[in-house]
C-alpha cells in the first residue's frame, strides 16, 4: 500500500440486500435473497427528529449514519471542513416531487405544501446529509443517468487525490414509485450506498484497518471505455481483474470477451436507479476485504481484484477495485 492511494473504510446501506455491513456479510456466506427496504426506525439512525423526509432522503442519511459508524468515524467542529460528501441520483426525491404536483393539480399552487416544495429539490438529500452529519467541506450532487452514483465515486476520489479534502463521503439513492418504473427487466427497489473514503495514510492515522484500494476509475461514453480508462489508470490488465459486476447494458458482449467472471448487478442486487452499481460495489468491497467467496454467484475462487461498470444511453462509469494484503 503506498503513500497517497485512497481506501475504502466504512460501508452503509439500506436495499434489498438488508441494511447495514452485516447484511452484505450474510448475503456472501448464504446466497443473496432481495426484499424490499421495511420501515426504518429513524431515531437508530439520526440525531435530530425529522417532521418530513422523502424516503430517498431517509435512505441516504440511514446509510450515511451506518457508514460513519462502520468507519468510527466522528465528524467535529475541528475535522468538518476536512470532510465533504459526493452524492449520485437518477430520480431525485421522485416521491415528494409526484406528492407535490398531485396537490397543485388538485388543490392550487396556494394550497401546495411549501414543506414538500422544499424537499423536491434534486440536491436535497445530499444538502441535509451534510447539514445532519456537520459536513462543511466540499459538496457535489450528479443527476443524471443510472451511471451517477459512480460517478460521485469518481469525484470523491479526485478530491482525496488532489488533497483537497481529507475525508469524503460518496453515495447514491434512488426510490422508484408506479410513473419512473425502469424499463430494465427485473423488480425496482429503494435503495441507498454511502461509502467512506480516505488516503491510506491519513486511515492508519487513525488506526483504522482498510484492505480495499479504489485503484482507478474511468468515465466515458461506453462501459468497455469506461472500464479500459480504469484499468489503465490502476495499471492493471484485464486478466488481473478477478470479478466484474456491471449492467446488462453496459457493453455486456465486449466486456464478457475478456473472459472475466461477470455479474448481473440487476439480477444479483436489485434494480435501484444510481444506487444499484454503488451497491454491487459495496458487495464487492465486503468481498474482498474479507476473502470471501460468494455464494452461488459462480466464482471458483476468492477473488482479489474487482471492477464495477455502470451505463445507459447517456454515458458510462467505471471503477477498479484491489484487495491490499494483510
Amino acid at each position: 500500500m503506498t503513500d497517497g492511494c485512497v481506501v475504502i473504510t466504512g460501508i452503509g446501506q439500506v436495499g434489498p440486500v438488508g441494511v447495514g455491513r452485516a447484511a452484505l456479510t450474510g448475503a456472501i456466506d448464504h446466497g443473496i435473497t432481495l426484499a424490499p427496504v421495511g420501515k426504518l426506525r429513524l431515531e437508530d439512525y439520526l440525531h435530530s427528529a425529522k417532521t418530513y423526509l422523502d424516503p430517498n432522503s431517509e435512505h441516504a442519511l440511514c446509510a450515511t449514519s451506518l457508514a460513519l459508524a462502520d468507519a468510527r468515524l466522528a465528524v467535529a467542529d475541528e475535522n468538518a471542513a476536512s470532510v465533504g460528501m459526493s452524492f449520485g441520483t437518477r430520480l431525485a426525491n421522485v416521491v415528494t416531487v409526484e406528492s407535490y404536483l398531485k396537490m397543485v393539480r388538485e388543490q392550487g399552487v396556494k394550497l401546495a405544501s411549501p414543506l414538500l416544495f422544499i424537499h423536491s429539490y434534486p440536491n436535497t438529500s445530499v444538502s441535509l446529509l451534510s447539514i445532519e452529519f456537520g459536513i462543511k467541506g466540499t459538496s457535489f450532487n450528479f443527476d443524471c443517468g443510472r451511471w451517477c452514483g459512480l460517478q460521485a465515486l469518481i469525484q470523491a476520489f479526485d478530491e482525496l487525490r488532489t488533497q483537497k479534502m481529507s475525508v469524503m463521503l460518496a453515495g447514491a439513492s434512488d426510490t422508484y414509485t408506479e410513473v419512473t418504473r425502469p424499463c430494465s427487466k427485473g423488480t425496482p427497489f429503494a435503495g441507498a450506498v454511502t461509502l467512506v473514503l480516505e488516503r491510506a495514510e491519513d486511515a492508519i492515522r487513525r488506526g483504522v484497518r482498510a484492505a480495499v484500494e479504489l485503484a482507478g476509475a474511468g468515465l466515458a461514453a461506453t462501459g468497455e471505455e469506461a472500464l479500459s480508462r480504469a484499468l489503465a489508470e490502476a495499471s492493471a490488465g484485464r486478466p488481473q481483474i478477478d470479478w466484474l459486476l456491471a449492467d446488462p447494458s453496459a457493453d455486456a458482449a465486449g466486456l464478457a470477451a475478456a473472459r472475466i467472471h461477470a455479474t448481473d448487478l440487476v439480477k444479483t442486487v436489485g434494480d435501484c436507479g444510481a444506487a444499484t452499481a454503488m451497491l454491487g460495489l459495496a458487495l464487492a468491497t465486503v468481498t474482498l476485504d474479507e476473502a470471501k467467496l460468494p455464494a452461488r454467484l459462480g466464482l471458483k475462487a476468492a477473488p482479489q481484484a474487482a471492477a464495477v461498470v455502470s451505463a445507459d444511453e447517456s454515458g458510462a462509469a467505471a471503477v477498479v477495485l484491489r484487495r491490499i494484503s494483510d
